[in-house]
């Protein structure tokens, strides 16, 4: 029986994706160049950051130096940001569904455990689940299982009786190799991206329902 339903935070509950492309595009293009989305997504879902996006600017005869091109990226990023802070179309009603089901819930990211509860309560959706683990308190990051498998641990509950839902492959890949069942809601950033390791794909939130999650489960599920 599902037990839990696990929740990736950044693209699927609230879009912190997209302000950080925007200020990076901008950074870039302030010193003539163009941001490189495609080796951009290589970080997503990840908090060891396999691409450096500083990269352009540390070697000899860059345009800038990597303080100052951080310096222009975060005050472009401090501007548009506010606007994306609100809950994903689906996110609310999805958690009151899964409450009433009975089912306990967690964020499992990969970024801080700091930024989730201060993204929660500035969402308002603090007290709407029970347990969260962040990417800063796990050895590896996804796709390892690691996070997941802490955040079952702190809600009690066996990883075979929860059921993830993702934004990025390797949160996907994390999720099955804790050996929960997964649903992918692939955001406007990564809906180019391979997700044939989630058990469902899905193009919003607003199109799962407590019957989409335990029919992962088999019938007799919820």
């Amino acid at each position: 029986m599902i037990q839990a339903v696990i929740f990736d935070l950044d693209g699927l509950i609230l879009d912190s994706e997209t302000p950080e492309v925007l200020a990076w595009q901008a950074a870039y293009a302030r010193y003539g160049l163009r941001f490189p989305l495609t080796s951009w997504l290589q970080n997503i879902g990840r908090n060891d950051r396999p691409w450096d996006p500083l990269a352009p600017f540390r070697g000899p005869g860059s345009p800038a130096p990597p303080e100052e091109v951080t310096a222009v990226w975060q005050k472009q990023h401090d501007a548009v940001a506010p606007d994306y802070l609100k809950p994903l179309p689906g996110v609310v009603p999805l958690l009151a569904s899964v409450r009433r089901a009975g089912w306990r819930t967690a964020v499992a990211s990969s970024s801080r455990r700091s930024w989730i509860l201060r993204a929660l309560a500035n969402l308002d959706l603090a007290a709407e689940f029970d347990a969260a683990a962040g990417g800063d308190e796990v050895p590896r990051a996804k796709p390892a299982p690691d996070v997941y498998l802490l955040a079952a641990h702190r809600l009690g509950a066996a990883p075979a009786a929860c059921v993830a839902l993702e934004d990025s492959p390797h949160g996907a890949q994390a999720a099955k190799a804790a050996g929960m069942a997964c649903i992918a809601v692939p955001s406007v950033l990564t809906r180019s991206l391979d997700f044939t390791a989630a058990d469902l794909v899905v193009s919003s939130l607003e199109e799962v329902t407590v019957e989409t999650i335990a029919s992962l489960r088999g019938p007799d599920a919820a």
